[in-house]
């Protein structure tokens, strides 16, 4: 059996299609928003009977990091696997704790060490540095009216990025000098109050890529990269969501781009105890043509996750079963997400009237679809109501263009009683900047 560790979910569709290989797979839902989630389709682990459920597991994964916000279910969660709860991360806490409580047991996705890398920039800096990184010019600030201080009267463009995974929409991107001063000493004061730590960090002009390594616990298994559109709207309109359109293909030049950087990682990842994937966002600047450091991702990265297990030949269980290794196919994977209002917004009495009910006539059993706010009525599938994210089409094809093209016919396929949200423009930015990558001699492949 497969035990998977979420918040909100994101594995749900994953175990699903793992108990419909004919595996066993189970899930905890931390947050109660998302408890109602594949009511009906799939059975739901509660905290009480956690413990029971790690004993009889081959493998317990950690789909996401979850910072201890001190709520109800974070203390319930310490309480039940007898941690201290003054945690600043609590499934890195719960997984190092069942490493030493069972050393042969699979633990995927979660260690204490590795989510200060993604959760404390500073220190996230420093480890890309040790690699061989470079990092762009970045300060760090406690209040808004320092960083408004700084950035007053400035003719370059920079980046406001909040520390301690805060709401994905703060962090800013300017798009002309003077744009952030603006947010930081109006909407930013009015949303937020005046203290909160933050960085700005200098814009670098370039092509933004993602590489993400799969460690064992001993060594590296493979390497795969993405292409992702974190804004809603197509042209990069709109709000940044996390992850709205991804372009994934497996790497296979074992000396290409960022593999002896990343493979430096070795000693810091066994000494954690850590196992799965790390990813690391980079800039490539198109002026020197180096990678520069933006963050780790140090768990499953959604929704380009989908994408690669689109990529997979053979099962999902094997994949984790196995530590990763496992054969692919050659081409790419491309993804969509697909919404319904109110998405992007969160209001529970929006998401009553307008997400809650909605019927998902065709798609749920579409392989292509990984559902997520979705449950079974009787014999309806329907929108469960949490957030307004349908799930994520994922396709294959042995180009971008085909993996984009089998992607939008499956989308045209769906039949649900609902104004469908989505980006017309997947892949688009992957075939534009792939060929710039190969032109500056970046080796992708």
């Amino acid at each position: 059996m497969i035990l998977f560790i979420s918040t909100s979910g994101e594995s749900l569709p994953i175990a699903w299609r793992i108990r419909q290989e004919g595996g066993d797979a189970r899930i905890y839902i931390h947050s109660p928003t998302y408890r109602h989630n594949y009511d009906g389709i799939i059975e739901k682990v509660s905290a009480a009977r956690l413990p029971g459920m790690v004993k009889k597991a081959k493998a317990v994964i950690f789909d996401i990091l979850r910072p201890n916000e001190d709520k109800r279910e974070d203390k319930a969660l310490l309480r039940i696997f007898k941690i201290k709860g003054d945690v600043p991360e609590i499934y890195g806490a719960v997984a190092d704790k069942l490493r030493k409580q069972y050393p042969d047991k699979l633990i995927i996705g979660a260690s204490s060490e590795t989510a200060t890398w993604e959760l404390d920039r500073y220190k996230g800096e420093k480890i890309a540095k040790k690699i061989g990184f470079h990092v762009p010019e970045t300060y760090r600030f406690s209040t808004l009216k320092e960083g408004a201080r700084f950035l007053k009267n400035r003719k370059d463009r920079w980046v406001f990025k909040p520390l301690n995974n805060q709401d994905l929409d703060l962090t800013y991107v300017e798009k002309f000098p003077g744009d952030l001063y603006s947010k930081l000493t109006g909407e930013y004061v009015q949303r937020l109050g005046n203290k909160i730590d933050y960085i700005l960090q200098k814009v670098i002009e370039g092509v933004e890529l993602s590489t993400e390594l799969w460690w064992d616990g001993q060594d590296f298994v493979h390497f795969n990269h993405t292409i992702e559109d974190k804004r809603l709207m197509n042209n990069n309109l709109g709000p940044a969501i996390g992850s709205q359109s991804n372009t994934v293909w497996v790497k296979k030049n074992p000396e290409g781009f960022l593999v002896r950087e990343l493979t430096r990682l070795a000693p810091l990842l066994k000494k954690a105890g850590y196992v799965g994937p790390i990813d690391v966002n980079c800039i490539v600047s198109e002026e020197d043509h180096q990678p520069y450091f933006l963050e780790w991702s140090c768990r499953m990265g959604w929704d380009a996750f989908y994408c690669l297990l689109s990529l997979l030949k053979g099962k999902i269980t094997d994949f984790f079963l196995n530590r990763f290794k496992v054969a692919f196919h050659d081409g790419y994977a491309s993804s969509q997400r697909i919404t319904i209002p109110p998405f992007p917004y969160a209001d529970k009495g929006l998401l009553a009237d307008l997400a809650k009910g909605v019927e998902i006539k065709y798609g749920f059993e579409d392989p292509l679809f990984w559902a997520e706010d979705v449950k079974k009525e009787g014999d309806k599938v329907v929108c469960a109501g949490a957030d307004g994210i349908l799930g994520v089409m994922a396709a294959r094809g042995h180009s971008i263009g085909g993996s984009v093209g089998n992607m939008y016919r499956a989308i045209k396929k769906l039949k649900i009683a609902s104004y469908l949200q989505y980006r017309t423009d997947g892949g688009r930015r992957a075939e534009r900047d792939i060929p710039k990558l190969k032109k500056w001699g970046v080796n992708i492949e």
